[in-house]
């Protein structure tokens, strides 16, 4: 089986990884696949440097249709037998030739688009978006929640397969090293749905001493600059903006935390786990699979006198050393069931569904 994975190219995000890892995880089990994008950019630096095979079809601008007839040729010459695109703007541009492909086309849904957009550009991108969902063969989605969802959009339940998160354990080696101070690390775009807000507020009540390392950037960052320097909090607070490569924030933290509104399961839980670090989530979309009792501590989204609880109870297990059990707990249920390989099977299954039944 050839397939085609095609992205606009810019994200930097949890999707991005997505993509690389299933990738990865094709060529593990001897599936064929190649990405396109539509610009040089982080995402095909990450999959050049994890030595996939990447071609890039540059637009001159976000809406530029000019590359329609070039794309349209390169799928058909090469064969390929899946499309699958991820993120609106690939949605949006492999929905006007789709007709003319003889491929297949299938979307992973990343993440709600009822939460993706604003302002009136964002109405557009997500009317643009819905309608090219309800054109795949075929949808791949993480977050449960998603499923009534479709239902409600009038898309066929067996045009949907639920998939997951996954990560790349080659060379994982994780070990428990405690950090002087009580240290705290989110890894997460500053955006209105990683609630960066409830964090920041809930330290801001607790009565031990941490250092807290915010690992992205994003349209928050001088709000919430101002909050921690209007909670009093700034001189514990770091941020340090977008990281390429966040294996050294995972080293050196205690705990990592995502107090997100609305997630499928993040990578960044997986990646946790690959360092033996426990996790402080809100119970959202499948967090529930991975952080519990014995791999970290699960807060009701929204819930501040949870989370501030939940952050005494991982600072005392910090001050007595106890962490770390925690943290191998994950390390060893993610890596038994969230791996790449994993990850590829599963999706190859959904291929081939998408095949039979169209």
């Amino acid at each position: 089986m050839r397939v085609l994975h095609i992205n606009a190219g810019n994200e930097d995000g949890g999707a991005r990884t997505y993509i690389v890892n299933l990738m990865k995880g094709q060529k593990i089990i001897g599936e064929k696949s190649v990405l396109l994008t539509f610009q040089e950019g982080p995402v095909s630096k990450m999959a050049r440097e994890n030595e996939l095979d990447v071609t890039v079809l540059p637009q001159k601008q976000r809406f530029d249709l000019s590359i329609l007839k070039p794309l349209t040729n390169y799928i058909n010459n090469n064969n390929f037998d899946i499309v699958h695109t991820h993120g609106p703007r690939a949605n949006y541009i492999f929905s006007l030739i789709r007709k003319k492909i003889q491929a297949k086309w299938v979307i992973t849904v990343h993440s709600d688009p009822r939460i993706d957009f604003s302002g009136i550009k964002g109405q557009v991108m997500l009317k643009l978006n819905l309608h090219a969902l309800k054109q795949a063969n075929s949808l791949f989605y993480m977050n449960p929640d998603l499923a009534d969802y479709f239902k409600s959009l009038k898309i066929d339940a067996k045009r949907t397969f639920e998939v997951f998160n996954a990560i790349d354990f080659t060379g994982a080696n994780p070990r428990f090293n405690r950090q002087s101070t009580f240290t705290i690390l989110e890894v997460a775009r500053l955006v209105e749905v990683k609630n960066h807000r409830l964090l920041l507020e809930a330290l801001s009540k607790v009565n031990f001493n941490y250092r807290l390392i915010l690992v992205g950037d994003g349209p928050l960052m001088d709000s919430l600059r101002k909050l921690t320097s209007d909670l009093g909090i700034s001189d514990k607070v770091d941020f340090v903006g977008f990281k390429e490569n966040t294996g050294n924030f995972y080293q050196d933290c205690d705990i990592s935390i995502l107090t997100s509104k609305s997630e499928s399961l993040p990578a960044v839980y997986l990646e946790s786990a690959a360092y033996g670090k426990p996790v402080i989530a809100t119970d959202v979309g499948l967090t529930d699979k991975v952080v519990r009792d014995d791999t970290g501590w699960l807060v009701e989204s929204n819930n501040e006198q949870e989370l501030i609880q939940a952050l005494n109870e991982a600072h005392s297990f910090w001050k007595d050393d106890n962490l770390n059990q925690k943290g191998m707990n994950l390390y060893q249920i993610v890596r038994d069931h969230y791996s790449i390989e994993q990850l590829a099977r599963k999706v190859s299954e959904g291929y081939e569904a998408t095949l039979k039944a169209n």
